[in-house]
């Protein structure tokens, strides 16, 4: 059985309408163009709606991975998802990404148990990296440029810049 990841980007609703998760479909269609990532994942269906933050984390099916966009709008309710998620489900690997993630992350493990890896900045290629690193007997994500990453309880390690993505064509488009 594959490993299953899940993406997050929570935004509001007015009235019927609800803007789409585009980032988090950018890091999926991006993800999906790896042979090895696409052949021992399963991708989960996106959540998008802004439902009980623990009736969304009840309702996912046994995630191995959790990928949440974070912006100023879904902060609060992003923290209560993972807090839930890691609750219920305390194996899995809780990725925080998004502009509302702090670059400077020191302190950031210690106010927020529930969560394991931080992206800074765009998510594509980082996120990538952290699945195929998932894959490895003993991952060791302090290898991937770009991120923050919590070591033996509320410690953090926080790796190298990675440069960042000049040319956007290069990501498949979600649609």
């Amino acid at each position: 059985m594959n490993p299953k990841v899940g993406l997050v980007q929570v935004n509001y609703q007015f009235g019927n309408n609800v803007f789409l998760p585009h980032s988090v479909g950018l890091i999926r269609a991006y993800c999906e163009t790896i042979p090895e990532i696409a052949d021992k994942f399963d991708f989960l269906d996106f959540v998008y709606l802004r439902e009980d933050p623990l009736y969304v984390a009840q309702e996912l099916d046994s995630p191995n991975i959790i990928g949440i966009s974070c912006y100023m709008w879904n902060w609060e309710w992003s923290k209560s998802l993972a807090k839930n998620i890691k609750a219920l489900h305390p194996d899995c690997l809780v990725v925080l990404g998004g502009p509302q993630v702090p670059v400077k992350s020191q302190d950031f493990f210690l106010k927020h148990p529930y969560a394991d890896i931080l992206v800074h900045y765009e998510g594509e290629l980082i996120f990538a990296d952290i699945l195929l690193e998932y894959l490895k007997g003993n991952p060791d994500y302090t290898e991937i440029p770009g991120l923050s990453v919590r070591l033996g309880g509320n410690s953090c390690f926080q790796t190298a810049s990675r440069e960042r993505i000049d040319d956007p064509n290069r990501l498949p488009s979600p649609y």
